[in-house]
């Protein structure tokens, strides 16, 4: 039983590392590259961007990168409705599939095992909040995935989660292509601001930052 379990998480090593290296091989691409390569499928443009928003999980490609490429594709207001609604599937998706590969079982992982605690006790507050802080996106769709918190409480506390950055990087995405120096400096405010969460942050949920 051990040994199928050793080369059952030896293959997803293998996985992620190949995903990894394709990544940055051949996927290593700028957010006007992925501009121009959505919107040269015309009217189709927001599905394609859709879709590569849902596989984006599974080649560990930044969320950050599509999210600008967003704003720069389609403006600051198309552009955040297009990337919430591939943010939501990807989360969606990568949540489902944490929990019928992990097969709802707890993590061995320490940090992860008080991670998933802190969801199912506390809810939607520490998904929402997990969402705002400055935290790897998928690490805490697969957390999830794996935790015994509720679908429903998961996917609204992500919604309500992610709307502030992903405003903020359609924004600066789009405002690269206009030019607008004021809309930039704005911007980076706001990401600064989101910087210092985790410190203001720290004392109320330690087991984050142990």
């Amino acid at each position: 039983m051990k040994t199928k379990r050793v080369v059952k998480w030896l293959a997803v090593i293998a996985g992620a590392g190949l995903l990894f290296y394709a990544n940055r091989r051949y996927f290593n691409v700028s957010p006007k590259e992925i501009r121009l390569w959505v919107l040269s499928f015309g009217v189709f443009a927001p599905l394609v961007f859709i879709g590569i928003s849902i596989i984006r999980p599974f080649v560990l490609f930044p969320v950050s990168v599509i999210s600008v490429a967003g704003g720069l594709a389609f403006g600051p207001m198309l552009g955040t409705m297009y990337t919430l609604m591939g943010s939501m599937c990807a989360a969606a998706v990568s949540f489902l599939a944490a929990g019928l590969f992990a097969a709802r079982k707890k993590s061995h992982h320490v940090r992860l095992e008080n991670i998933q605690k802190q969801m199912e006790k506390n809810g939607f507050f520490y998904i929402f909040m997990l969402r705002i802080l400055p935290i790897n996106f998928d690490l805490i769709s697969y957390a999830a995935g794996i935790s015994n918190i509720k679908p429903w409480t998961y996917l609204a506390a992500t919604a309500a989660g992610i709307i502030p950055g992903t405003i903020a990087l359609n924004v600066l995405g789009a405002s690269f292509f206009t030019g607008n120096v004021l809309v930039f400096s704005i911007v980076i405010v706001i990401y600064i601001i989101f910087l210092t969460l985790p410190f203001v942050f720290k004392k109320k949920m330690p087991s984050l930052f142990h």
